[in-house]
């Protein structure tokens, strides 16, 4: 993206024929409605009118919007000491969005430590607002805005998605559990929605029950613990139930915060009748009696029931094939929310994985700078490479092991690492993962697996899936002497270059 003087942006669409000026903001990569370049020319004519100054409006990133978070800016101005930030109103929304609206810009735009002066311009009033550093709203003179504007000692900026890295937004209950519990972070409009529509639910005198669905990459976990803090605060008891074994986070939230948290199997220990709130997370992978006994024993409360799951996280055939989410919906009627918006997805590792598993969905317009392709012969010059990588801070997921059989991963797994259950929910910046001669593509041309010696207890597939889809950052693959799907992961990486 480009910066553009406002001027030379609101004569181009004064004077050019459409098709030109439609070329014209492509160059700088803007995307404005004709409603906000009205707001656009209202603020640049109060501008200019105090003062014939065309370099005051010079340098404006024009709908900068952060990858991965979808947050976006209306006009963003970058000085040596300081940014500038003017959002544009046609009416006035009134105070609160205008303030909550300027503190969540102030928050993105803290990471890089620069002053942040924060200004709305309300087009319909022809006011302008100003956060000032005690987060109070005050209306302020045009001259103060014009003042800043000329003294900002401007910098040329290469790449501004540079400047902007995804993963200090990205947080996790689990991986920035200290972050989240110091609210240091802001849910998405979509998941701000559904929290209001969740929290509005009543559950009377009866219990209530809502199913929370979502994705990976679409932020169901924080949005799920998000509202078991906003219930917390409220001085209401929660009470959290995970369809699994407790991760670091769950530990760390449970012994140092307080956090009433368990596994799905020890319900019996509690009386639901006590607590405000109970949350099933992660229900996809809990089993028909353990489900049957805590409905049984739901319909006698009046409390609210929330089951947050992601039926693509099944990672065995019976948990495919009993359908918890399904069979909840059969039984209790729940009111049911989905997120559909993928806001925690890195839009390169996501392409890699899209055509990894399945190889028509080539996207060779897209540059993979951040994956990795290792090629190894033996079981055991791997797992020497997994203890390298490990020590270069790479994190390595295990295939979840069987209890009973001896399967081809276990020959270069160290269990030391967590298994492909045990990371989920969780977020890692780099993440390595191993494809062994198991691996190959059928005729519908999706990733598969063949000749094990027994039925594998959970899905190969499934477990590469859920660990390649931590990854935030990096992703680094390992090939375990297997030539076909090693070609087939470089025509992916190369496939702009054919």
């Amino acid at each position: 993206m480009k910066p553009i003087n406002l001027l030379s942006l609101l004569n181009a669409r004064r004077s050019l024929t459409p098709a030109v000026f439609n070329s014209y903001i492509s160059h700088f990569e803007i995307k404005i409605k004709d409603g906000e370049l009205e707001d656009l020319r209202s603020l640049v004519e109060k501008l200019l009118k105090k003062i014939r100054e065309v370099d005051i409006v010079e340098k404006f990133y024009v709908g900068y919007i952060i990858n991965q978070i979808g947050k976006e800016f209306d006009l963003l101005r970058f000085g040596e000491k300081n940014i500038i930030n003017i959002e544009l109103k046609k009416e006035n929304t009134g105070a609160d969005r205008v303030k909550n609206q300027l503190i969540k810009n102030k928050y993105y735009l803290g990471f890089l430590d620069k002053k942040v002066l924060n200004f709305t311009y309300v087009a319909e009033d022809e006011k302008l607002f100003y956060l000032d550093e005690s987060e109070t709203l005050e209306e302020v003179e045009f001259t103060f805005l014009i003042s800043e504007l000329r003294e900002q000692r401007l910098i040329e900026i290469e790449d501004i998605h540079k400047l902007f890295d995804p993963s200090n937004y990205l947080v996790s209950p689990f991986n920035s559990t200290k972050e989240f519990i110091e609210n240091k972070y802001f849910l998405t409009d979509h998941q701000q929605v559904l929290k209001s529509g969740i929290l509005k639910l009543d559950k009377e005198t009866a219990p209530c029950f809502i199913t929370l669905e979502g994705n990976a990459g679409t932020g169901k976990t924080l949005l799920t613990y998000d509202i078991a803090k906003e219930y917390k605060n409220s001085s209401k008891k929660v009470l959290i139930f995970h369809c699994g074994a407790l991760n670091k986070g769950h530990i760390r939230l449970r012994d140092e915060y307080s956090w009433n948290i368990a596994q799905s199997k020890s319900h019996t220990k509690y009386n639901f009748g006590e607590y405000d709130l109970i949350i099933l997370d992660e229900t996809q992978r809990i089993d028909k009696e353990q489900i049957n006994q805590i409905l049984l024993k739901a319909k006698e409360t009046n409390t609210k029931y929330i089951f947050s799951y992601d039926f693509q996280q099944c990672l065995a055939s019976w948990e495919i094939n009993r359908n918890i989410p399904q069979y909840i919906k059969e039984q209790v009627s729940p009111k049911h929310f989905k997120l559909t918006e993928k806001i925690r997805t890195n839009k390169e590792i996501a392409s890699f994985i899209k055509n990894l598993f399945d190889l028509s969905k080539r996207n060779p317009n897209q540059e993979y700078p951040n994956i990795d392709v290792q090629y190894f012969m033996s079981s055991l010059a791997v797992k020497k490479e997994l203890e390298i990588l490990k020590s270069q801070g790479w994190k390595v997921i295990n295939y979840t092991p069987s209890r009973y059989h001896k399967f081809p991963y276990d020959n270069f797994q160290n269990y030391q690492d967590e298994s492909a259950h045990e990371v989920i929910g969780q977020e890692y910046d780099k993440v390595v993962a191993v494809l062994d001669q198991h691996f190959y593509y059928n005729q519908e041309r999706k990733l598969s697996t063949q000749g094990w010696g027994a039925n594998p207890y959970y899905h190969p597939t499934k477990m590469l899936f859920q660990m390649v889809t931590r990854a935030r950052k990096k992703l680094h693959i390992i090939i375990d002497n297997n030539e076909a799907v090693l070609n087939e992961c470089l025509n992916i990486l190369h496939s702009n270059k054919k």
